[in-house]
């Protein structure tokens, strides 16, 4: 008797182990799995991901690769047809190094921070400026649903030209982003900064400066 009650709760306890429902895997960090490139968020741990800008002051590429779920960092090339963002035109080209960090993230709300070190170089017949470039910035993101994510920002745009006439430039600039995750992994978006620019040359005032890009990213 002993044994047939033995017999009888293992297959009981084989059974209920057997109909348990399985826990669903873990969500990918961040709202709800959404990465970015324009909104704070960053490309999950491991992941890499590309993107595309095209508009003013150029066109350029992305590559990013995450480091943990609140980090990311990668390269970026831009073919640059408007100098130093004003509305002035000259060819260049440039190459960045940014670093992302998500410093805060509860619900749908996160605040980002990076840095951007990175040189540009543009030339004509006449002349050619050479800067060194560490911009800095921060910015609030919001899902605004699971598809679209929104966000305000601020960034600091530093630079230092040293070929010619040495000078330091000092760029403030507001803005905003917007994101719609059209799958998983694919993505299109919309990215803007204004603000005025200033320089150390004597007398030279301040110039209006803008970004204004359409994006499309992929993470692979």
């Amino acid at each position: 008797m002993a044994t047939r009650s033995l017999s009888a709760a293992l297959l009981l306890s084989f059974a209920a182990t057997a109909v348990e429902p399985q826990a669903p895997s873990p969500p990918e960090p961040g709202a709800p799995g959404h990465w970015s490139l324009a909104t704070g968020e960053t490309v999950s741990p491991g992941r890499d991901a590309i993107g595309f800008g095209f508009g003013w002051p150029g066109v350029r590429f992305d590559y990013l690769h995450g480091l943990s779920d609140r980090s990311d960092v990668g390269f970026q090339l831009d073919l640059l047809y408007g100098f130093e963002n004003t509305d002035t035109t000259k060819f260049g080209f440039a190459f960045g190094v940014p670093l992302r960090l998500v410093a805060y993230r509860k619900d749908k709300l996160l605040l980002g921070l990076h840095i951007d070190p990175g040189v540009r170089v543009y030339t004509d017949s006449n002349s050619t400026e050479f800067f060194i470039r560490f911009p800095v910035g921060g910015i609030i993101g919001i899902q605004a649903t699971p598809e679209v994510r929104i966000a305000a920002a601020f960034d600091l745009a530093m630079a230092l030209q040293i070929p010619n006439t040495t000078y330091f430039e000092l760029a403030p600039q507001f803005g905003f982003g917007v994101e719609y995750l059209v799958d998983k992994n694919l993505q299109i978006g919309l990215n803007a900064r204004f603000g005025p620019e200033f320089t150390t040359i004597s007398g030279s005032g301040s110039r209006f400066a803008f970004t204004t890009e359409v994006l499309i990213g992929y993470r692979l």
